[in-house]
């Protein structure tokens, strides 16, 4: 299957500027990604959040995309922003969703999970069947979620478990590659699944946002997708920067070619951290010091951290006191960890942001630390690095556990009962360990 990923500047190209393109392929596409708030809905009217597909101006625009999709056989994945002007039935802000349209007009609907004024853990009608569509695109299965849903590793899970094979994570603008390269990279090695995910360029960002986004995105796990331009054919890296945007860029997923994996850099603690000690005692019991309570050890072994995250997120939604989790990755021995050391290279970074804690890799007597790594509840500062022996320090200031990555699903207009967020992950989980 040939998909496409469109890469606009932002509020500069609309559906229009493609389709030329789409015309003039030197190959026909099967799915054409389009990014998220690609399409704005502008209501003044009252609109129950998660209930959009027979609104007025959504029914025009569905039919829209479903005229270019019949006309060029193509599949469409389009992001949908909504914008709610009328606060006293809304409260004001905007709601953010994916629409997959098919030639044949049998659209769905995607509503996203984190980040969004409004979102989907708080829809009334929210279940697992109705809330993670996937859909098909000629005998291949497309799982879709948006931008920071990405975060939540247990998004693509149930895709992938609902036997997705491509997971579409459309995304707004400009990003750090290195932390969307990382999360993506993770998705897709841990699902066996390909991680697609294309959004805007911003060449004139805030002051403080960053560069220019400079490329979309596709991994499988095997690594990093080589892209080539639509028209021309040409491998993206051949194409400069400033002349990527209003183009359509593909691959295919049945024959594609990959960038070599980047290897982890160890970087060097900052010299004004609070540093937390990591250490064990007589018994081999890790531990952190000083220990104010803040802190509680988990032990994992490989296996769980590589392939079931939601061991995981059992783990630290399981305790009550909501402490920081530092979680212990146990190996048997080093042939272990020299076996799992590819898959863990591309996941460990990926992981951690998730977590926004540390993870240290340990042999089965605790005696040879292997490698520690944790990222910035921010997702701005990164450690990655590999310590000599315990006990092992780190830096404190960004040891905030998961309420860093639920936090984002959580700071939203219906949050009237953060419980209920509690709740359907919990759904989430159960689903995924029910599968073992």
């Amino acid at each position: 299957m040939k998909i496409g990923l469109a890469f606009p500047e932002l509020g500069e190209h609309t559906l229009e500027d493609f389709i030329p393109t789409l015309r003039d392929a030197i190959c026909q596409l099967d799915l054409l990604v389009v990014p998220e708030g690609f399409e704005i809905v502008q209501l003044d009217t009252g609109l129950v959040p998660g209930q959009l597909q027979d609104h007025t101006d959504v029914i025009c625009l569905r039919e829209r995309y479903t005229c270019v999709a019949k006309e060029l056989g193509v599949s469409i994945v389009v992001g949908v922003s909504v914008d709610y002007h009328d606060a006293s039935a809304n409260g004001g802000g905007n709601d953010q969703y994916s629409m997959f349209v098919p030639p044949t007009g049998e659209t769905i609907i995607y509503h996203k999970h984190s980040t969004s004024h409004f979102n989907a853990f708080f829809d009334d009608d929210w279940s697992i069947e109705g809330n993670f569509p996937v859909v098909e695109v000629n005998n291949v299965k497309v799982g879709l979620s948006i931008c920071h849903d990405s975060y939540i590793s247990l998004i693509p899970r149930v895709l992938k478990r609902k036997r997705a094979q491509v997971w579409i994570n459309i995304s707004f603008q400009n990003v750090r590659p290195h932390i969307w390269e990382s999360v993506l990279q993770a998705r897709a090695s841990e699902n066996a699944m390909f991680a697609v995910c294309t959004l805007h360029r911003n060449s004139c960002p805030d002051p403080g946002e960053g560069r220019p986004q400079k490329e979309p995105y596709a991994f499988s796990d095997r690594g990093k997708i080589k892209l080539r331009d639509l028209e021309e054919g040409r491998c993206i890296d051949k194409i400069p920067i400033d002349h990527r945007t209003g183009r359509i860029f593909y691959f295919d997923m049945f024959d594609y070619e990959t960038y070599p994996v980047k290897a982890l850099q160890a970087q060097s603690l900052a010299s004004k951290a609070c540093l937390v000690t990591i250490c064990r005692d007589q018994a081999g019991t890790v531990g952190a010091d000083p220990d104010d309570g803040q802190f509680v050890v988990k032990e994992i072994d490989i296996g769980g951290f590589l392939y079931s995250p939601e061991r995981m997120w059992r783990m630290a939604l399981d305790d009550p006191e909501g402490r920081v989790p530092l979680f212990v990755v146990r190996l048997r021995d080093n042939e272990e960890w020299t076996s799992h050391w590819p898959l863990i290279e591309k996941l460990v970074k990926g992981r951690v942001i998730e977590f926004s804690t540390l993870f240290l890799f340990v042999d089965g007597e605790m005696t040879t630390p292997l490698m520690a790594a944790y990222r910035s509840s921010n997702y701005k500062d990164a450690r990655v690095f590999f310590p000599e022996r315990f006990p092992i320090q780190v830096d404190g200031r960004y040891l905030k556990g998961l309420k860093s990555t639920y936090s984002i699903s959580l700071n939203h207009g219906r949050n009237r009962d953060s419980n209920t967020y509690f709740e359907r992950v919990g759904q989430l989980v159960q689903f995924l360990e029910d599968g073992d």
